[in-house]
C-alpha cells in the first residue's frame, strides 16, 4: 500500500500543535523526568511551524531562565485556535507576526452573567419612572473593547471597589417581576370583587390599552410581597393623564383606578378620577340599552364586560355619595335601561352567555310565580348586588333630609326587609355545599347591613365615637327624629344589622379578595357594636366584644395592602380598649390559669337557687343530663352568655318540656 506524503505531513503537524499545547500545560511537568514521553515530545516540536515556533521560543526565553505563567486574557484569533496567548496591548505576539488582527473580548469571570436580550425580554411597560424596576445598565465599552466605569476611567481605590462590588452583589441587585405576576395577583385578590374585565384566560388575547395594564399592574402590585406598589404609581398616573382617550376602556381604568385609591387613602383624588370616568361614561352613553352591542363588534365577552362596567360605575357612586358633606348621585339620575349581568360562573368559565334580562323584569319577579328548579334563578347574584346599592341609596337620600316623612321612612324599612324576604333558597347563604363564597351576593348582603345601620343608627339612642380624622373611613350620621317609632326600636334594629353583619364575616374564613369598599361597613359595625355594649348589662359585654375582635381581625388582614384598612383598624382598636379594658382587667384576674370564675353571669347567678329548685322537682319530664346542662351552676368561663333577657332561663317552667 502507497504512502501518501501529503497525509504524513498532515499527521506530523497534527502531532506537533497537539505536542506544543501540552508542554505549555502544567501536566507536561509531570513527564518532564520520563525519557521516553519527553523524547517524543522533543521530537514532536521539531516539527512545529514557524508561527508557534517563535511564540513557544518567547515564552521559554526570560532573563532569569524561568518559563512565563500564561496570561488569563486571550485574543480572539488565539481563541480560535486553541492556542496560548501572552495578552500584550496592542496585538499579541502570535498576531503581530502573522500579521492578523488581534482584538480583545473584556472577561466574564468573577461578575454575574447578565441575562441575554434574546433570552428574557424587558418588561412591558416599564420605563426609567420606575425606581428598582429597571434593568441595570450594563458597563459602557469603549471602542477597544475595553470596559469602562462611565464618563470616566480613573482607578477605583480599594474602598471605592469595595463598595462598587457591595452595590453591584446579586444580594442588592434590583428585583425582576414579570408582569404577568402582577396580573395574577389582581385577578387572584381584586377581580372577583370588581369583575368588569375580560376573565383572567381572556386577558392576554383582549390586548388592553398600555394605560388600562398600567392600572392592572398597579393594583396587582400591592398585593405582592416582592415590590412596593408605590413604584408603579407614577407611571400610572402619567399613563392616565397623558392618554386622552374618552373610550370605554378609559372607563374601566379610571373606576379601578379610583377604587383603589380609596384603599389607599388618597380620597380627594380617588373622588377626582372618579368623577372623570363618570364624566367619560354619560358622554359616550353608557347607561344606553344598545350600547355594550354596538361598541363589542358581536364578541359576547365584550359585551358582558361593558355591561357590567356600567353596573359597578353605578355601584360605586353610591358608596362615594356615602362620604361627606353632601350626597351626590350622577349615575342614577339618567335613564339608564342597561341589561343586568350574567352569573359569574358563566362569565369567568367563558360559556356562552345567556340572553340578559333586564331591570325591570327583575322588579317584577315577585308579582310573578316562579317557575323551573328552584335550586337556579335566571337573575344574578350581581342583579341582587345592584338592587342592594340602589337601597342604600334612598338611605342616603332619605338621611340628608332636615326632616323626613313617616311614610318615608317606612317605605325604605320595608324595602330592606323585603329584599331579604324575596331572596331564592339558593342565595340566602352565602357560600355553597363545596364551601365556595358567592363574591357579589357576599356584597350585596354586606351593603343591605350597611344600609339598614345607615338607617336605624340616626334615629336611635346609640352614640358611636365616629372617628375626627381628615380621611373619612366611614359615613357620620347625624340625629335625625324618629316620626314612626321610639328610639328604643331603632337602638334594636341598628345593633341587629351589626350583628348581622358580623356573622357574614364568620362565614368567610379569610378576609382576602375583599372590595376596598367593605372598610366603611366594618368600621360602623364595630362601633354600633361598641355603642350597644355601652347602654346594655355587663353580662352582654363578652357577645359585643367578640364581634368587636371579628371585626378587627379583617381590618387586620386588609391593612397589609389597604393603608385605609390601617387607619380603621387603628381607631376601632383604640376605641375598643377604652370600653373594654377595664372589663377585661376584673373578669380575669390573676390567678390560676387566668381563668375568669364560673359565676360571672350575675344574672344567672341570682336566679340559681329558684331554678335549682325547679329542676329538683323532676315534674317536668327532664332527664338529669338536660337537667345539668341549663343548670346555671354549670355556666363556666368557656361559655360566653347571650346578648339577650338574662331572665330568660327563670320564664322555662311555663312551657311544656315533656
Amino acid at each position: 500500500m502507497a504512502h501518501d506524503p501529503d497525509s504524513s505531513n498532515a499527521d506530523s503537524s497534527i502531532v506537533a500543535i497537539l505536542a506544543w499545547g501540552f508542554r505549555q500545560h502544567p501536566v507536561a511537568e509531570l513527564v518532564a523526568g520520563i525519557p521516553e514521553m519527553e523524547g517524543s515530545l522533543v521530537h514532536a516540536s521539531s516539527a512545529l511551524p514557524p508561527l508557534e515556533m517563535s511564540d513557544r521560543r518567547r515564552r521559554t526565553a526570560s532573563p532569569l531562565g524561568t518559563a512565563l505563567r500564561p496570561s488569563p486574557l486571550a485574543c480572539t484569533e488565539c481563541r480560535k485556535h486553541h492556542v496560548k496567548c501572552d495578552a500584550k496591548k496592542p496585538a499579541c505576539s502570535r498576531c503581530l507576526d502573522a500579521r492578523l488582527p488581534c482584538n480583545y473580548l473584556p472577561s466574564r469571570r468573577g461578575g454575574r452573567r447578565k441575562p441575554r436580550s434574546s433570552l428574557l425580554p424587558p418588561l412591558q411597560g416599564v420605563t426609567p419612572d420606575f425606581p428598582g424596576m429597571a434593568y441595570q445598565t450594563p458597563l459602557s465599552e469603549t471602542a477597544g473593547g475595553n470596559p469602562t466605569t462611565g464618563p470616566s476611567s480613573s482607578p477605583v481605590t480599594g474602598k471605592e471597589a469595595s463598595s462598587v462590588a457591595s452595590r453591584n452583589s446579586p444580594q442588592n441587585a434590583p428585583l425582576v417581576v414579570p408582569d404577568s405576576r402582577f396580573v395574577r395577583l389582581y385577578y387572584e385578590h381584586f377581580h372577583n370583587a370588581h369583575p368588569i374585565l375580560v376573565p383572567a384566560s381572556s386577558y392576554e388575547e383582549r390586548n388592553y390599552p398600555s394605560f388600562l395594564q398600567h392600572v392592572v399592574r398597579f393594583i396587582g402590585s400591592h398585593y405582592s410581597l416582592q415590590v412596593s406598589g408605590d413604584s408603579f404609581k407614577d407611571a400610572t398616573m402619567l399613563q392616565l393623564s397623558h392618554s386622552g382617550e374618552r373610550t370605554p376602556c378609559m372607563v374601566q381604568a379610571l373606576l379601578l383606578y379610583s377604587i383603589f385609591l380609596c384603599a389607599r387613602s388618597e380620597c380627594s383624588e380617588a373622588e377626582k378620577t372618579f368623577s372623570q370616568a363618570t364624566d367619560i361614561a354619560l358622554e359616550l352613553g353608557m347607561f344606553r340599552r344598545d350600547f355594550a352591542t354596538t361598541f363589542s363588534n358581536g364578541n359576547e365577552t365584550e359585551a358582558e364586560s361593558l355591561r357590567r362596567t356600567w353596573w359597578e360605575l353605578f355601584i360605586v357612586d353610591v358608596f362615594m355619595a356615602a362620604r361627606p358633606p353632601k350626597v351626590v348621585l350622577r349615575c342614577g339620575n339618567v335613564p339608564y335601561d342597561v341589561p343586568l349581568p350574567c352569573e359569574e360562573y358563566v362569565y369567568a368559565n367563558r360559556k356562552e352567555i345567556p340572553p340578559p334580562a333586564t331591570f325591570t323584569a327583575f322588579k317584577m319577579r315577585v308579582f310573578l310565580e316562579e317557575d323551573g328548579d328552584a335550586r337556579f334563578s335566571r337573575y344574578s347574584s350581581f342583579s341582587y348586588r345592584i338592587e342592594a346599592a340602589l337601597i342604600l341609596a334612598r338611605v342616603l337620600v332619605l338621611n340628608s333630609l332636615p326632616e323626613t316623612h313617616r311614610d318615608h321612612l317606612q317605605a325604605v324599612e320595608n324595602a330592606l326587609i323585603s329584599w331579604t324576604n324575596h331572596l331564592p333558597t339558593h342565595k340566602v347563604d352565602i357560600v355553597d355545599m363545596y364551601g365556595n363564597v358567592d363574591e357579589m351576593l357576599f356584597q350585596a348582603h354586606t351593603t343591605i347591613q350597611y344600609a339598614a345601620m345607615l338607617l336605624h343608627l340616626p334615629r336611635s339612642n346609640l352614640r358611636p365615637e365616629f372617628p375626627d380624622l381628615h380621611v373619612p373611613i366611614c359615613p357620620t350620621t347625624p340625629l335625625r327624629l324618629s316620626p314612626s317609632c321610639t328610639r328604643h326600636v331603632h337602638d334594636v334594629k341598628a345593633t341587629e344589622a351589626s350583628k348581622q353583619l358580623s356573622n357574614l364575616l364568620s362565614m368567610r374564613p379569610s378576609a382576602q379578595g375583599y372590595s376596598p369598599l367593605i372598610v366603611s361597613p366594618l368600621v360602623l359595625c364595630g362601633m354600633v357594636q361598641l355603642a350597644t355594649s355601652r347602654i346594655h348589662s355587663p353580662e352582654c359585654l363578652d357577645h359585643h366584644c367578640n364581634r368587636v375582635v371579628l371585626v378587627l381581625g379583617c381590618l387586620k388582614i386588609l391593612s397589609s395592602s389597604w393603608p385605609l384598612a390601617r387607619q380603621a383598624q387603628q381607631h376601632l382598636r383604640r376605641a375598643a380598649a377604652d370600653s373594654f379594658t377595664s372589663w377585661i382587667e376584673s373578669q380575669h384576674p390573676q390567678g390560676a390559669a387566668g381563668l375568669a370564675p364560673a359565676s360571672r353571669n350575675d344574672a344567672y347567678k341570682e336566679s340559681s337557687a329558684d331554678q335549682t329548685t325547679w329542676y329538683s322537682t323532676g315534674g317536668q319530664g327532664m332527664n338529669g343530663d338536660v337537667q345539668s346542662l341549663f343548670s346555671p351552676g354549670m355556666l363556666s368561663a368557656y361559655i360566653d352568655p347571650t346578648c339577650s333577657d338574662p331572665l330568660l332561663l327563670n320564664t322555662m317552667s311555663e312551657f311544656d318540656m315533656t
